[in-house]
């Protein structure tokens, strides 16, 4: 059987997105205008930048050495992990310290840092040399979460995703399922799961570790089961029906029909179940799609249903942001513009497997390597959720993984986790004068 690790996961797909990008030289037209046209007036400088530290994100750092090439300068990339990253990107700017000019931003991070980014809103008029922004080429609802802030443009769509479930066609078809038909809604998933369930076949791939993946999964049930973040007083709702249903449904209901090592999974360990066959159901992120169609990678190469979660989709995606106390400011602005260009994009989607232009999803020659685009993008063109939307959602999002996982281990009772997760949210609230008491 396949075994991927999360170190050997990390390195596999790096290289597949190395020989993608390696593929996408001869797939695109490596001397795109954009490319040509960037003026050299910024030769012999160097740009700071703080990305991720994950496979796509370190292969578009790869790709920049075009941008560097052409404008005679050179990029120091700083790579981390998204919370560390998050605490790092707050400190640089709320401080002045000012270490980075260019930032990987998550949309959720942007209430408490767009008042020390950069507009970017005339990028093409500041910079001369500047490709247009062809912002009518981004999904209307992603283009305003990922960049805009209080009618300015802070931040250029990157990388675009939405969640998704997946299934195990074949396992699917042994059960007794329909492969074709996508499971309605989420206890539609649990009764396939337990049909799904045997032997060494579980039928989910239950992210509960003390991580992100934990937490957007929660944030996806809390909301498709009617959950809202904030009542009319504005006071958080996370021990209202919906949010001790979420934590029941994970504990009781997921958790039995997943892995018994789940507890410190994450999202390399999502994606292993399922290529592995372990899971025959899971929660994904576009980012796992090139792994789960690679045949030398996954046992499900072929036979992957796929569709949006069912009763709510949760948004994600990365932008580039622009320290607005750069002292290289006008080659920051020049550089983001150039990465989420619509021709830079187009070539950069043959090996992320994540765009978010319009543009991109509907090219024909993207769409035959990744069947998948049309679905995205219907996903990110519809309704979607958002992460909690205050400044501090980081550190709300902490809480909510910090008790699904305790309720998931069985060290607290769902209710207890959900009472708790409550108290803890209210007091911090209280403290950053979000409530009075």
């Amino acid at each position: 059987m396949i075994q991927i690790t999360r170190r050997s996961l990390n390195i596999g797909l790096m290289a597949a997105a190395a020989a993608a990008d390696a593929r996408g030289r001869s797939a695109f037209a490596d001397d795109l205008d954009v490319t040509r046209h960037l003026p050299r007036k910024f030769a012999g400088k160097t740009l700071r930048m703080m990305t991720g530290n994950d496979p796509v994100t370190m292969a578009l750092a790869r790709y920049s050495s075009r941008f560097t090439d052409a404008t005679g300068t050179h990029i120091d990339f700083s790579y981390s992990g998204s919370n560390d990253r998050y605490q790092k990107m707050v400190l640089d700017l709320t401080s002045r310290a000012n270490s980075f000019d260019v930032y990987t931003l998550a949309y959720q991070w942007k209430y408490e840092v767009a008042p020390y980014l950069a507009d970017l809103s005339n990028v093409e008029t500041d910079v001369k040399g500047a490709p247009p922004l062809d912002l009518a080429d981004y999904p209307e609802r992603a283009l305003d979460v990922y960049g805009k802030f209080e009618g300015r443009l802070k931040a250029l769509p990157l990388l675009g995703s939405t969640t998704f479930l997946v299934w195990n066609k074949n396992a699917y078809r042994a059960a007794g399922l329909d492969p074709g038909a996508s499971p309605a809604d989420w206890q539609q998933v649990y009764d396939n799961a337990r049909k799904l369930t045997h032997g060494r076949q579980y039928g989910f791939n239950l992210p509960a570790g003390k991580g992100d993946q934990c937490m957007c999964l929660w944030i996806v049930l809390f909301h498709s089961f009617g959950g809202k973040y904030f009542g009319p007083d504005g006071r958080p709702q996370f021990d209202t029906g919906p949010a001790i249903q979420t934590m029941r449904f994970m504990a009781n209901n997921l958790r039995s029909v997943s892995p018994p090592d789940d507890l410190t999974w994450d999202f390399p360990e999502m994606v292993n179940s399922f290529v592995t066959g372990e899971a025959a159901q899971g929660f994904m992120w576009p980012g796992g799609f090139s792994t789960i169609g690679d045949p030398t990678k996954s046992v499900v190469a072929g036979h992957t249903g796929m569709h949006p979660t069912p009763g709510a989709v949760l948004l994600g995606g990365w932008s580039l942001a622009v320290n607005a106390r750069s002292p290289n400011l006008e080659l920051a602005k020049l550089y983001v513009a150039w990465l989420t260009s619509k021709q830079v994009s187009t070539q950069t989607a043959a090996f992320t497997g994540q765009p978010v232009r319009i543009s991109a999803f509907t090219n024909p020659a993207l769409i035959a390597k990744f069947p998948q685009y049309p679905m995205v993008l219907a996903a990110l063109l519809g309704p979607v959720v958002q992460y909690v939307p205050i400044k501090e959602a980081q550190q709300i999002h902490i809480m909510i993984f910090n008790q699904a996982n305790a309720a998931c281990a069985g060290t607290k009772t769902p209710e207890q986790a959900a009472k708790d997760l409550q108290e803890q949210a209210t007091r911090f609230m209280i403290r950053r004068g979000y409530l009075k008491t």
